[in-house]
């Protein structure tokens, strides 16, 4: 592992899993100015379409159509396992692909990495923090029509579409249940702490504060 010069970190890695508009993307980039180190969103995408030779919109639709089915036959685990493409299904073959670059990202130095089952990819690791924000829905529906210009009216389906698509992913890529607090060091609620507030814990606990 890399580690930037002056960095002393008990946890290098920095993997954010998020609620829609619950703050958990400006949260992490806030950290990762905080820390001084990079932060990767959309760029973990954008890198997957790229070695893919496909565009980003065709592989966000397939992020939003994975089956609950797709890795947990046996032999989609293993192809899985081995990072081999062959045979595997076009959203089997994003996760490979995606965990390729998610593990390519974190061999080059500490980082925040927002979303994408990050954490579970790097489950092997022990510099690994893995956060999950969340917060209440009247505060996140103020977010989606403020932060995003979602109508007002809209901001309710908004919430719960994006929502299951994200828990489906995580699902489908790891068995696991996205919002299972067990699966995180840190749980915060931006709804109630603040966006601030959480910046300051995620960053103090990165540091061993």
């Amino acid at each position: 592992m890399i580690i930037q010069e002056g960095m002393n970190m008990m946890y290098n890695i920095i993997a954010i899993e998020r609620e829609y508009a619950s703050g958990g993307n400006e949260i992490g980039e806030r950290v990762a100015r905080w820390l001084g180190i990079p932060c990767y969103g959309q760029e973990v995408l954008r890198r997957a379409a790229e070695r893919m030779q496909t565009s980003q919109d065709r592989l966000l639709h397939l992020e939003e159509t994975t089956s609950n089915s797709l890795l947990y036959s046996l032999g989609m685990a293993m192809k899985v396992m081995t990072g081999e493409r062959d045979g595997l299904s076009e959203e089997g073959a994003l996760y490979v692909t995606e965990e390729r670059v998610i593990k390519d990202m974190a061999l080059q130095g500490p980082c925040v990495i927002v979303g994408r089952c990050a954490g579970w990819i790097l489950r092997e690791r022990t510099d690994v923090l893995r956060v999950f924000i969340h917060a209440n829905r009247e505060y996140r529906k103020k977010r989606a029509v403020e932060e995003y210009g979602i109508a007002p009216e809209n901001a309710e389906n908004t919430l719960k579409k994006y929502d299951w698509r994200r828990s489906n992913f995580y699902h489908a890529n790891t068995g696991m249940a996205w919002d299972d607090k067990r699966g995180y060091h840190l749980v915060l609620d931006s709804s109630a702490m603040g966006i601030s507030p959480c910046v300051k814990a995620i960053c103090g606990t990165a540091e061993g504060k």
